[in-house]
């Protein structure tokens, strides 16, 4: 099988995939990594083909407008970055190898993963909790029109990127597109160790300017991780 390398001097995710536990601190690396703004195309692409998708010429064109607009940081978030989107993206393709998703499913997969906090705002609007969710949806939906544009097919999509606001994570989730962008969305942050995870912790406390420490809020994410749990058996094997 042809291997896709993430970036130079990185193995490709197939081969993470094979070596898994012992290439977790190659992906931990990958992730950490923030010196160079990643290359959000190339990511979605490679994931693409490795989930077995090719010759998908008309969403490329869309794709990789749609990337350099996930590399501003006009906010200069600290979280909330195209960081924070090259794991995710990454994160949801390992969950998703090797699970049973139709093809549009695993393009959908790598489009709401890139997108799913695309022109995020930094700071929250506490009366509105779903405020950077819509925005984000809308944001896709302007540039994704021609590709998705039933109306059952949206209100999914939509119900996707609204359950991406963490504090209101379902208890039950039937679509395992759903679960696994869910899934992938908190593991690219807590999988590793807990330096780790108080180092992004470190980041979103800053982000969002939180008087509470970083510890307190990394403890606060594990312990709605244990109220809530994982939906993918994939996601619980990654830990």
């Amino acid at each position: 099988m042809r291997e896709y390398p993430l970036e130079k001097n990185m193995p490709s995710l197939n081969y993470i995939i094979n070596n898994w536990p012992r290439s977790k601190p190659i992906l931990k690396k990958f992730v950490l990594s923030k010196h160079s703004a990643p290359d959000l195309l190339n990511i979605c692409q490679l994931c693409l083909k490795e989930l077995k998708v090719f010759r998908e010429k008309k969403i490329n064109f869309i794709l990789s407008k749609v990337s350099k607009i996930c590399s501003i940081n006009k906010t200069y978030n600290t979280y909330h970055n195209s960081h924070h989107l090259k794991a995710v993206i990454v994160t949801a393709c390992i969950i998703a190898k090797n699970n049973e998703l139709s093809k549009r499913d695993k393009v959908l997969l790598v489009i709401i993963s890139l997108c799913h906090d695309i022109g995020h705002q930094g700071r929250r609007i506490i009366s509105r909790p779903y405020y950077q969710e819509e925005l984000s949806y809308h944001v896709f939906r302007r540039f994704f029109y021609k590709v998705f544009s039933k109306k059952k097919e949206l209100q999914r999509i939509l119900r996707i990127f609204r359950n991406t606001y963490f504090p209101e994570k379902p208890e039950k989730v039937n679509d395992k597109l759903e679960k696994i962008i869910l899934d992938a969305d908190i593991l690219s942050s807590l999988m590793f160790d807990v330096n780790t995870g108080l180092e992004f912790a470190r980041r979103l406390k800053h982000e969002l300017k939180m008087k509470s420490t970083s510890e307190e809020l990394f403890e606060s994410f594990l312990n709605s991780i244990n109220n809530k749990t994982l939906y993918m058996d994939r996601s619980k094997n990654l830990c």
